[in-house]
């Protein structure tokens, strides 16, 4: 879900291709429970849609998605049927995020194992942005420590 979230933003921005940046917002406004209110009263395979516990607090939420905003590139929209190509930096996060799945022994990459692996991108503004509202790599590897595998 996150993806596709990320597309459609990245697209009524008009981006050239999903970036960090667009991943970062879906995966802050997913953790605000968005997407559980966009589909409230649907099931899936595992149950009905149910809010996250977040992890980020609204304010920070609200602070990194405003600093975001203002970091994307706005163009003219592209539609939402029109493929999208990843960015290298972006391709580079789904890697890592994928690796620290498997080193922490858990099913599936989560939300959390991208927020880690976009901070391990250090020279990143994604990543920046994330630090200088006091979001840690340590503090993520923490929780996603105490997720069960």
């Amino acid at each position: 879900m996150i993806i596709f979230l990320s597309r459609r933003d990245a697209g009524s921005r008009g981006g050239p291709a999903l970036e960090p940046a667009d991943l970062l917002a879906a995966i802050i406004n997913e953790d605000q429970g968005e997407l559980a209110k966009r589909f409230a009263g649907h099931v899936t395979q595992s149950g009905p849609i149910q809010p996250p516990k977040p992890f980020f607090s609204a304010e920070v939420a609200s602070r990194v998605l405003l600093r975001l905003h203002n970091v994307l590139p706005q163009q003219e929209p592209i539609a939402d049927s029109v493929d999208m190509p990843m960015s290298p930096s972006l391709e580079h996060i789904f890697h890592a995020a994928t690796e620290l799945a498997q080193e922490l022994h858990h099913p599936q990459v989560q939300p959390l194992h991208l927020v880690a692996a976009i901070l391990g991108e250090e020279s990143s503004e994604p990543a920046e942005i994330l630090r200088e509202t006091g979001i840690s790599k340590e503090a993520v590897m923490q929780a996603l420590r105490n997720q069960l595998p």
